[in-house]
């Protein structure tokens, strides 16, 4: 058996060593990316815990058809634990946009309150964390373009909308979340029970916006 060369052994250590730097940023601990269902990695660095520096609850429907389609639990929050009733409470870590239970109800809690999170930032979280979601009982790529909404594409026959507040919206995957809190402080019914009962934090949010607010996603005929 022929032994490898001092030189090309050195460099295959190194080169193990490199391998062993990159997985070990790649799953590990708070402020790193973290492993994903889907492999594809997640665009902000995990948290190790929720916080509320910013403390938005944004209310997002998605409708195919006239069919609603479930936004899962658990979006943004890997290896995700939850109760009875389908609730996620802990993870690996925590990105500033997930999902607790499958209310439509988005937490944007993130350190710095001045960050604009995007409606296409949850879709990229969304993306990162389950590879499919069923639409009519068939799996579905995790995509929102102006012309894709779940791998349903507009053609001339149907469009893709959103509505924001009830009226229709060009800002698409580039919508701002940070100012359409839904849930207000002691609101006990769904869907902002039981993860999201609280005012939008920086009280200035709540003070210019109010909450209320809703997000509409709709794949339908022209």
């Amino acid at each position: 058996m022929r032994h490898p060369r001092p030189l090309a052994l050195a460099l295959w250590v190194a080169a193990g060593a490199v391998a062993a730097a990159i997985s070990l940023f790649a799953f590990q601990g708070p402020g790193r990316p973290s492993a994903t269902r889907t492999g594809t990695a997640f665009p902000f660095p995990c948290l190790e815990h929720e916080t509320v520096a910013l403390h938005v609850h944004p209310w997002l429907r998605i409708v195919i058809d006239g069919q609603p389609v479930t936004v899962p639990a658990g979006i943004g929050i890997p290896r995700a634990l939850s109760d009875a009733r389908g609730v996620v409470h802990a993870g690996a870590c925590f990105q500033p946009l997930h999902t607790h239970d499958a209310s439509g109800i988005v937490h944007v809690e993130g350190p710095d309150p001045a960050w604009r999170y995007t409606l296409g930032d949850f879709f990229r979280v969304w993306r990162a964390t389950y590879p499919n979601v069923a639409v009519g009982g068939h799996p579905s790529p995790i995509d929102y373009t102006r012309d894709d909404l779940l791998g349903f594409r507009a053609d001339a026959a149907h469009a893709i909308r959103l509505v924001v507040d009830g009226r229709p919206s060009s800002d698409g995957s580039q919508l701002v979340l940070n100012a359409l809190d839904y849930c207000r402080a002691g609101v006990t019914v769904p869907p902002c029970w039981p993860t999201a009962a609280a005012d939008p934090f920086p009280p200035a949010l709540a003070r210019a916006y109010g909450t209320g607010h809703t997000i509409l996603l709709e794949y339908r005929a022209r």
